[in-house]
């Protein structure tokens, strides 16, 4: 079954106000023209959803499904039936006529600047390509990274039934706070609300707002257990206060459902050891709900996909012998579907060695095992 909600209620907005059918979208040649509800590329996908057919954009969670771990498309299809499953159509996908669930990309304002991130999702980012143009050369040098129309979210606030921010970082964006008011207002709050932050603050203006809502769903991103995270994450990731705030976030009043889980990007760097967060996680926190691994797809030099064979086998003999391996087992089976690409892994070692040099960090410091192998490629 390859059939998926998401096209028909669903609307995915990135920082440069571009539509896609969701955040687990391959992008595919020619891009899709999603900006009208109502579009030819809308119906045509919609279409090919009723027919049941797997369509190139839909990659991830077809591998994810593959793999045996839930994907996003799982995910719609039961927010689906849990709405009573309403009537669909190819025109403007339901009843309501417009999207019913959001994701929102306000803008790049952010705190953090992630290595496998970029200029649009990371204000942070944006200085540093502005700054040292040599690390970031296919920057645009846009001022604006979101010319989304609030006003139309804020005018159909009373028709969301599902509600996901992510960034930037959203509890740093004005804009988010202005949509969460809008919803109070309007006595929306039994909608499903979806964060993803970085944990590096629990902001009390914001967290006043997201605790009035009746069922809240909170994702933490942390990438590894420990100093690794400040690594990949940037240094103002600082792993001690972040760890924390999971907690301080966990102990919030909440006014109804609630639940917290950690997301994990997993990429090259700590593909030997990604998995001691959640050997740690649920030793410490054992109330998380879940923590979540996910495969870096782009930039593709990140992505443990493309590393060599004799790599992933390393790593998968470590993650046995540590008693790891079924936990993450869908990390190994993914990155084995696919054949060594040593021009990712070049691009990684100059690209890792430019960034070291101009953040003041040392892979070696973080990652020895890694900066091992990747001192062997030539």
């Amino acid at each position: 079954m390859a059939f998926c909600f998401a096209p028909f209620m669903h609307r995915y907005v990135d920082t440069r106000a571009k539509s896609f059918l969701c955040c687990a979208q391959t992008k595919t040649e020619p891009p899709l023209e999603l900006e009208d509800w109502e579009g030819e590329d809308y119906q045509r996908i919609r279409h090919s959803m009723l027919s049941d057919e797997w369509l190139p954009e839909c990659v991830e969670c077809k591998e994810r499904e593959e793999s045996g771990i839930s994907s996003s498309r799982m995910a719609y299809n039961k927010f689906y039936s849990d709405l009573g499953q309403p009537e669909l159509n190819i025109v403007n996908g339901t009843s309501y006529e417009v999207p019913i669930s959001y994701d929102l990309r306000m803008n790049n304002l952010c705190n953090l600047s992630c290595r496998m991130c970029g200029p649009e999702s990371s204000s942070q980012l944006q200085k540093e390509a502005k700054q040292h143009p040599h690390l970031w050369p296919t920057y645009q040098n846009e001022e604006n990274y979101n010319n989304m129309n609030v006003e139309y979210i804020l005018d159909n606030a009373e028709n969301m039934f599902e509600l996901k921010l992510l960034g930037g970082e959203p509890t740093v964006q004005p804009e988010t706070k202005a949509i969460l008011q809008r919803l109070i207002d309007v006595g929306n709050t039994r909608l499903r609300l979806n964060m993803t932050t970085n944990g590096t603050n629990v902001n009390a203006n914001y967290y006043d707002l997201i605790k009035q809502f009746k069922n809240v769903f909170i994702q933490v991103s942390i990438d590894h257990y420990g100093p690794g995270h400040e690594y990949i994450r940037g240094p103002a990731a600082d792993f001690p206060t972040i760890w924390n705030n999971v907690k301080r976030i966990y102990e919030q009043d909440w006014a109804g459902n609630f639940s917290i889980q950690l997301a994990q990007s997993v990429q090259t760097f700590q593909i030997f050891d990604f998995w001691k967060l959640r050997q740690e996680a649920f030793v410490q926190y054992p109330w998380l709900d879940s923590v979540m691994s996910f495969i870096v797809y782009g930039p593709k030099m990140y992505s443990p996909r493309f590393i060599p064979k004799e790599w992933k086998e390393k790593a998968i003999d470590i993650a046995k012998a540590e008693d790891a391996y079924e936990g993450d087992r869908h990390i190994f089976h993914i990155i084995n579907q696919y054949d060594t690409d040593l021009d990712h892994i070049r691009e990684l070692k100059a690209h890792t060695e430019l960034m070291d040099f101009t953040r003041g960090q040392h892979l070696k410091d973080y990652f020895p095992h890694v900066h091992s192998l990747l001192q062997d490629i030539e």
